[in-house]
């Protein structure tokens, strides 16, 4: 007699499944707590727009392995690094984006804001993270 999967197998390997390919299991960046000296990259894939931002990671090439590899696009590419007590994001457009970083949020968020509006009007801004 075949044994049916438990609920809490199900509830794990379901959104394996669903997405296929798409999904991995990877182990976390190491991530630094105190903010201190940490890094982060923002990875993007023109195709599809997808979009990764990894931030207070300890290592700046860790950083950008992460977010490389959590974009999972073949296109994929790292548009913006930033370092300690720095902010950065994106901001995405129907065809265009733009990256921005800064000493604060509203920093960041506008020089993306900006550097994506020089292409089109009607982009939208992701709320910027800092390595603090």
């Amino acid at each position: 007699m075949k044994k049916r999967p438990s609920r809490g197998m199900w509830l794990f390997w379901a959104p394996i499944w669903v997405l296929g390919g798409c999904a991995s299991i990877n182990t976390p960046a190491p991530i630094n707590t105190n903010g201190g000296d940490s890094y982060g990259a923002v990875a993007y894939a023109p195709s599809t727009q997808d979009w990764v931002l990894r931030w207070r990671v300890i290592k700046p090439e860790r950083a950008r392995q992460r977010a490389l590899a959590d974009c999972a696009v073949a296109d994929c590419q790292v548009i913006l690094e930033f370092g300690p007590g720095q902010c950065g994001t994106l901001a995405l457009g129907p065809t265009s984006f733009g990256a921005g970083q800064g000493d604060t949020p509203a920093v960041a968020e506008a020089m993306a804001l900006d550097e994506c509006g020089r292409q089109e009007q009607s982009c939208r801004v992701v709320p910027a993270e800092c390595n603090r």
